[in-house]
């Protein structure tokens, strides 16, 4: 006897929908993270010294060292070069970093690179040299403009890579992302991949010994800025939320003594290590509204990195305080503000009254009065900021109009009473 077949029941788009959906979920870990830091770091003063036998423990045969052209003027860079010669690797220098990197600054490293045939790539500077030198190690494996890369498109490189700060500031000796205005454009892209991180970052604060007062000062706000908004990102985890605590714990010590007092080596040590554990925060957590407008406004009129975030960053913590109260909260304790008898509100605007008086007792502008910025401008402003992917952390949503508000504040120098 036949039996018959049982009539197949129909699929709708829904259901196929769900089951996917059901199915990609089981490979999502609750509540998983993914944390990315250098091989190797080092620490402690004149512990540039050791570079020969790094670099060496990482395989590395010639080193293309990319330096901002000042640092190496002065000759911060001698020691780097002798211990990497000592070693018996081979050395070309490329010291044409000046300003913050660009375009056709990379595309000279890359024909540097190339000529050199380095096979490891050595960052020395501030962060633009930083900077620069991770673009260099990586965009080589790629074509295309800078505009085209995408965040995490940037897996793998051939070279080596390591960084060495002579500023307390970017963490980019830690960090997946670096910064390169795009002069087709006239726009700064941030790049972000795992290939961006450095095999090595050496911290030697006698490097920063000589840092003027001013450049202390703002790449000091600077730590503070990635501290704070890695701290309350949308994507913070354990280990980076605990990174930014210390590092705002630490910093609100040392940098007023750094910057009144350069030659303190102490001061110095504990504004590289912040630094580090700031950039090991916002590279793992990602950063906010401050960063996003930062990038547009320095890019349009030529304002430090570290000033434009020192001007932005207590009016975008004002902004964001409607969502991340609690927070912000926590930050005054970080910030040694926060008291037992105050409301949570209480500890929050504290934290930001906090953030501002630091930036005016540092010498630093608290308004973009006299930059140049035209209110016919901000509408574009905020349209690029919008597309900034420094955006994808920050706590609060937020429209162009908003951002277009927030700036005719900072361009006023009039601080919100309120959180909208």
């Amino acid at each position: 006897m036949t039996q018959s077949l049982p009539v197949s029941m129909p699929v709708s788009t829904a259901d196929i929908a769900s089951i996917v959906n059901q199915t990609l979920k089981q490979y999502r870990p609750y509540k998983g993270f993914a944390f990315r830091s250098p091989a190797i770091t080092v620490t402690g003063g004149y512990c540039v010294n050791q570079l020969g036998d790094i670099l060496q423990e990482l395989g590395a045969t010639h080193v293309l060292l990319v330096a901002d052209k000042m640092v190496w003027q002065l000759g911060l860079v001698s020691g780097c070069e002798a211990a990497i010669t000592t070693a018996g690797l081979g050395l070309t220098v490329f010291s044409d970093v000046e300003g913050e990197p660009d375009s056709a600054m990379i595309a000279q490293g890359l024909a540097a690179l190339k000529t050199s045939e380095a096979d490891f790539v050595l960052g020395v500077g501030g962060g633009s040299a930083l900077d620069a030198a991770k673009a260099i190690a990586v965009i080589g494996d790629y074509q295309g403009p800078l505009a085209d890369f995408k965040v995490g498109g940037l897996a793998s490189r051939r070279v080596g890579l390591g960084a060495i700060p002579t500023t307390a500031g970017t963490g980019s000796e830690v960090t997946d992302i670096t910064v390169i205005k795009d002069l087709v454009y006239n726009i700064k892209v941030p790049i972000k991949g795992p290939a961006l991180v450095p095999d090595m970052a050496l911290l030697d604060p006698a490097l920063m010994l000589g840092v003027p007062a001013g450049i202390t000062a703002a790449t000091g706000v600077d730590t503070l800025t990635h501290a704070v908004e890695a701290y309350v990102s949308r994507q913070v985890n354990p280990l980076s939320k605990a990174y930014a605590y210390h590092a705002m714990e630490t910093l609100i010590r040392a940098l007023p003594v750094a910057v009144g007092c350069g030659e303190d080596m102490d001061m110095r040590y504990d504004m590289a290590v912040s630094a580090y554990k700031a950039g090991l925060a916002f590279s793992n957590a990602g950063l906010g509204l401050t960063h996003a407008i930062a990038h547009q406004i320095g890019s349009r009129y030529h304002i430090p990195h570290g000033v434009a975030n020192a001007i932005l960053l207590p009016y975008v913590m004002a902004f964001n305080a409607l969502c991340c109260e609690a927070g912000y909260a926590e930050v005054a304790s970080a910030l040694g503000v926060s008291r037992e008898s105050m409301t949570q509100r209480e500890r929050c605007n504290a934290a930001i009254t906090a953030v501002r008086q630091l930036v005016i007792d540092l010498g630093l502008p608290t308004s973009l009065a006299g930059f140049g910025v035209v209110e016919h401008d901000l509408p574009q402003l905020a349209e690029q900021a919008m597309q900034d992917i420094c955006l994808i952390g920050n706590p609060r949503q937020v429209t162009p109009v908003q951002i277009v508000t927030l700036l005719e504040q900072v361009l006023s120098g009039e601080f919100p009473e309120g959180y909208c």
